[in-house]
């Protein structure tokens, strides 16, 4: 109880201070400065105390069981799967819009990725399936993609 009145203490001292600096500073573009540091400053004081108790608290998680590293991991694959699937949603909207700009239809876009251990993902090739009635200009196709997008691209048709 006594830490809280004493936080407490120093807000309210830390915000007296604040609106005497903040009588004081110039008006004009100094005045915008002079209220961010005041602001940080505050927010400086209020979080102090928490700080004290932050490492009690990351060893008090961290002395658990192995249970918190596998659902972390497990967390990772989840947000890892999410990103890739979204990598190549991305992937397939920008194919399906370059090829409406040129008016022709495609029927699937698979996006071969890899992750890397930094967790980068990298795009390895694209394959473009089309309908069998665009078959003659799958080659026109393929190097306007691989020109746009930047990425190794093959273009196969429906049925062959």
């Amino acid at each position: 109880m006594k830490e809280i009145q004493q936080w407490t203490a120093v807000i309210c001292l830390a915000a007296l201070t604040a609106s005497l600096a903040q009588s004081i500073l110039p008006s004009g573009s100094m005045e915008r400065i002079g209220k961010f540091v005041v602001g940080a400053f505050i927010l400086c004081v209020m979080i102090a105390p928490i700080a004290k108790f932050a490492p009690q608290l990351r060893l008090s998680l961290g002395s658990g069981s192995g249970t918190a590293d596998m659902s972390n991991a497990q967390l990772q694959k989840t947000v890892n799967s999410q990103i890739g699937e979204e990598a190549q949603k991305s992937v397939t909207n920008l194919v399906t819009a370059e090829l409406a700009r040129i008016q022709i239809k495609c029927k699937n876009v698979s996006v071969d990725m890899d992750t890397k251990e930094d967790g980068r993902i990298s795009i390895t090739k694209l394959i473009v399936t089309l309908e069998k009635k665009d078959a003659a200009r799958a080659g026109m196709v393929q190097d306007d993609l691989e020109k746009e997008l930047g990425l190794q691209t093959e273009v196969l048709t429906d049925g062959g």
